[in-house]
Parts: C-alpha cells; sequence; structure tokens
C-alpha cells in the first residue's frame, strides 16, 4: 500500500481551500504480484498394452527434456509443443494389412521439428520408459490493484471508496495442455482464466 502524497502535510496540494484539501488527502494506492509455476504433468499414452487403466507413459526415444513446453500461439488456437510434430506410430509397421485393420490403427507417436522420433508407445507387454510428473503445466501471473479514497465524516466516521482492479494487465493465464500422444489434440490447450474485472465498493465506516 501507498499513500499518494498529495493533501495536507504532503509535498502536493498542502495549501489552498479546504475542500480541495479534503478532495485532494488520502489516497491510497495497492498492489498484489503473483506469480507461480505450473502443475507437474503426467504425459500419458492411454493405449497401454499391459494394463486396461489408462495410466501408463510412452517410451522415450529422443530428446525430451523436463523443461519441453512453452504456451505458443498458432493460426488455429493455442499449443504448448509448438516445435513438436504427431505422426502415426511405428507400431503400425506390426499390424497385419489384412482387412484394412493397419489402416485403423490409431496409436500416436511424437517427433521432433526435424521429424526425430521422441515418445513412441509401449510395445505390447511392456510399461513406457517416461517418468511420472515428467514436465512442467503453464505458468500463472496475476497483478491486482486498488485506490482507496477516504474522507472523514466526524471524529469517529468516515466515508470509503474502494476500487479494486483484479488482473489489471487483462492477462490470459492458460489451462493445461492435453498430455496424452494418442490423442489428436495433444499439446492443445483449451481453456484460460484471467480476464479484467473492476469492482467498485462504498462504505461507512464507524
Amino acid at each position: 500500500m501507498y499513500e499518494l502524497p498529495v493533501g495536507p502535510a504532503h509535498r502536493l496540494l498542502s495549501s489552498g481551500p479546504a475542500f480541495l484539501q479534503r478532495l485532494a488527502e488520502r489516497w491510497q494506492l495497492g498492489g498484489i504480484l503473483s506469480i507461480s509455476s505450473g502443475l507437474p504433468l503426467t504425459v500419458s499414452a492411454a493405449t497401454s498394452s499391459l494394463t486396461e487403466n489408462t495410466g501408463n507413459t510412452p517410451v522415450i526415444v529422443g530428446d525430451f527434456p523436463k523443461s519441453s513446453g512453452q504456451v505458443a500461439k498458432v493460426d488455429n488456437g493455442v499449443v504448448y509443443f509448438a516445435n513438436l510434430k504427431q505422426i502415426t506410430d511405428p507400431g503400425v509397421n506390426g499390424v497385419t494389412a489384412l482387412q484394412a485393420t493397419s489402416a485403423s490403427y490409431s496409436s500416436r507417436a511424437i517427433t521432433d521439428s526435424q521429424g526425430r522420433l521422441l515418445l513412441v508407445n509401449p510395445t505390447p507387454g511392456k510399461l513406457g520408459t517416461l517418468g511420472q510428473n515428467w514436465i512442467e503445466g503453464p505458468g500463472n501471473i496475476s497483478f491486482d490493484m486498488n485506490l482507496i479514497k477516504r474522507v472523514r465524516i466526524t471524529e469517529k466516521k468516515e466515508f470509503e471508496l474502494r476500487i479494486d482492479a483484479i488482473n489489471v494487465l487483462n492477462r490470459p493465464n492458460f489451462g493445461n495442455p492435453v498430455v496424452d500422444i494418442d490423442s489428436l489434440d495433444f499439446g492443445r490447450i483449451t481453456s484460460a482464466t484471467g480476464s479484467r474485472t473492476f469492482v467498485a465498493n462504498l462504505r461507512v465506516n464507524f
């Protein structure tokens, strides 16, 4: 909180008509800056080949560091892995082409921008090798401010006007991306919060 240096006993408008000093005095400006890191996320391979649950992770076969992921705005939305690509999993080579079976293969793999494989689905009877909570989701930044004006009515009563600006920068805080490598929405972010809001309050303190 910071009291603005105007009105009696301050450098600005310290003298003048009484009504002007009452109008100028006792203005306070406040702010809260909140910065938080993203939640830990586990990249998954939903089509587990060992169990029926969806808690398996992919096999890491390339350079996929823990720092992977950054919010990026693209033509058709917001993504978290702008430099990665999704292709058909190499496991399709082991699926028979009889009765168009291989054409129905839906597992996916992740490559870097050069087409080098990074993450693939586990082969039958195997578990993934990518660790749990491997990456971190988008972080959040919020800057809130308020402006308060107090006017003394009597010795024990005062009038207060307060305006709160929530997320005054109007900066979006994006939700977590889809992290199932077999989903066609892998890496896509579909939620966001943080629209700017103003709230005004009037009250009498006594």
